[in-house]
């Protein structure tokens, strides 16, 4: 029995810096971020002065052109508070890799890893 998962996410990853990041909940910021841009968002890391997150369906240039709008929807979050540093750190794309890349090294690093270190 063969089973195959094809996934394909259109995704742009963004981090957040220069925040004051305490007690707040993920969820509240993906609903708060989710309506001002009218695509799914996904929290995927914080650390006591920034955030990461997916965006789904949107590109980096359209988040970079609203950085001031998209800063203050975060900080309007309860327990996250923006400082006169915040900026968006990045906005990239997520980049496609065919999974026959990743099959082709066997090491025990995580399939990011290999795929990065087989393009070097």
């Amino acid at each position: 029995m063969s089973e195959k998962i094809i996934a394909y996410v259109d995704k742009t990853v963004v981090k957040v810096t220069g925040l004051k990041v305490q007690g707040f909940k993920p969820v509240k910021l993906e609903e708060v971020l989710s309506s001002k841009i009218g695509r799914p968002v996904r929290v995927i890391g914080v650390t006591s002065n920034s955030l990461q997150m997916d965006i789904y369906g949107l590109e980096p240039e359209a988040i970079l052109e609203d950085s001031d709008g998209f800063i203050k929807a975060v900080s309007l979050v309860p327990g996250l508070t923006a400082s006169e540093v915040v900026q968006i750190d990045k906005a990239e794309k997520a980049v496609t890799v065919p999974v026959e890349e990743l099959a082709k090294n066997r090491s025990s690093a995580c399939p990011k890893e290999r795929w990065v270190k087989s393009n070097e």
